[in-house]
Order: structure tokens, then sequence, then C-alpha cells
């Protein structure tokens, strides 16, 4: 309807006492338990984003209407006002600045590369003449082309469509190697079979990702509101323990825990000012 295209999303959101958050399978940040239940670090910090809206709006109740989003979709869904933000694994990149707005960072996080135990990767020349799986149109994927096109490592890339199969073609030894954020990474092995049959390298991939909820490029009082709310939740003096239950200890229906805790230099990275 015209008329729902030309009013802000505050406004739409206090009419119809609804907003609409997208999500996807990406533990910790997002996923639904076999219960039903829509759980995560990133969901969580969006839900404190609806209280603050209940109280900004003067609404007695604030339905949340989760929705599903291909990776692929994310843009599309927002600037097509499907949902209102996108409370998943969202990598803040020029390129996305172009079509939609992130918030102030909830993570950075490193691309690192998962081998079989024993595959180990000290330096990029170990890469060198290897196969290594990487998502099709993953800031990954852009950081291992620059990588290959600038150390002339002669790197046969495999692109599968996302994550999960960019990890299964190492698994089913299609792969030397896969690259991915630290925390997928760990997330996959951890779920895997055979936890113990991997290793994670220390050796990084391009710059930090650094990571955010994704909202319409117009959308600039609802990111300030956001900001504001996020930052709050990383100043509480029981931060700590909030991070700690999504990345360092036992995921709600995974049974996995991804040994990721907060350090001095993440805490100062997440509370400084946008």
């Amino acid at each position: 309807m015209p008329a729902e295209t030309s009013i802000s999303t505050l406004d739409r959101i206090a009419s119809h006492r609804v907003i609409n958050i997208g999500y996807r399978d990406a533990a910790p940040y997002s996923y639904q338990t076999s219960d039903g239940h829509v759980v995560g670090y990133v969901v969580d910090l969006c839900k404190d984003v609806t209280e603050v809206l209940k109280k900004r709006l003067h609404l007695k109740d604030l339905a949340v209407n989760y929705i599903i989003v291909p990776r692929n979709m994310r843009t599309t869904m927002l600037n097509h006002r499907i949902i209102d933000m996108d409370c998943s694994l969202n990598t803040d990149t020029v390129k996305r600045e172009n079509l939609v707005l992130f918030s102030h960072h909830y993570i950075s996080v490193n691309t690192r590369f998962g081998t079989h135990a024993g595959n180990s990767i000290h330096s990029y020349a170990d890469l060198a003449g290897r196969t290594i799986s990487v998502a099709k149109g993953s800031t990954d994927l852009i950081d291992l082309n620059s990588l290959n096109r600038v150390h002339h490592l002669n790197i046969l890339l495999l692109t599968p469509p996302s994550m999960k199969s960019s990890f299964a073609a190492l698994s089913s030894h299609k792969s030397f190697a896969t690259a991915m954020n630290e925390i997928s990474l760990r997330q996959l092995i951890e779920n895997s079979e055979n936890p113990e049959g991997y290793q994670i390298s220390h050796l990084v991939s391009g710059a930090p990702q650094d990571l955010g909820i994704m909202l319409r490029h117009d959308d600039l009082e609802l990111k300030k509101i956001v900001d504001a709310t996020l930052v709050a939740r990383f100043k509480r003096r029981d931060f700590k323990n909030f991070y700690e239950q999504w990345f360092n200890s036992s995921l709600p229906d995974k049974n996995i825990n991804l040994h990721f805790p907060l350090t001095a230099e993440m805490y100062h990275y997440l509370t400084k000012k946008a």
C-alpha cells in the first residue's frame, strides 16, 4: 500500500503495534530452538530495542513477528519493508552501507581457516596451490580473492552457497581448508560429529569484521534508538554474564560451547563511542 511506504518505521510500528524482525539459522547470533522459540545474542539485543520502543512510543503491547530471512535477501526484505531490523549475522561493509544502515557494532571477529587436525596453517604460503572452500557472496570470499591475487598463491576457491556447505566441503575432504568468521567456524566444528578432528588457524585473512544490526537506509531515527540501546546494554554491570551466556557457555538447545570469552579488548571495542 502506498500509504504504508510513506510513513516512518516508528510511526508504522506505533500504528500497528507490531515490529518485524528478520533472523536466520546462525547460532549464537540467532536461531530457532526445537520448541520453536527464536533466541540468540543478537535476538536478545533486539528484544532490548523492542522494550525501549514500547516506552518511547507509549505502547502497552508490542508484538514481535520473527521472519526467517535468506542471507541473500536481507537488503531486499528490509528495503521492501517486509522486516524492520535484521537481527542476525551481518558484516558491516562499505558496499552494504550504500544499501542499508548498520547499528553500533555488537562484535568484531576475524576470518580464520579451519582444517583437519594436523594440517596446520602458519603462513599464507601454506595455502599455496590448495583448494579452499568459502561461502559464495561472503566478505570472506572477497578477502580470499584479494589474498590469492596479491600473494600469487594459485588457490582454487570452492564457493558453495553457505558457510554450512563450505564446512561440509572441508569435512568431506573436497577442500584442504575452509575460511569464515571464527565464531561461525567454532559453531560448525563444535556441532560436528568429531570436533577434535578439526583445528582453527591463528592466521587470519583480511581485516577484522565488524558486525551490526541491519536497518533500512532511511531509518536514521530508529538507528539512534538501536545504537543507544546497544551501548546501554554493553555498559551494564551484568554485561559480561550476558555475553558469556552466548559465547562461553553451553548454548540453549545446542549443547555446545564456543569458548570465546569476553576480553578487555572486546569490551573496549563494544563500549567505545559510535
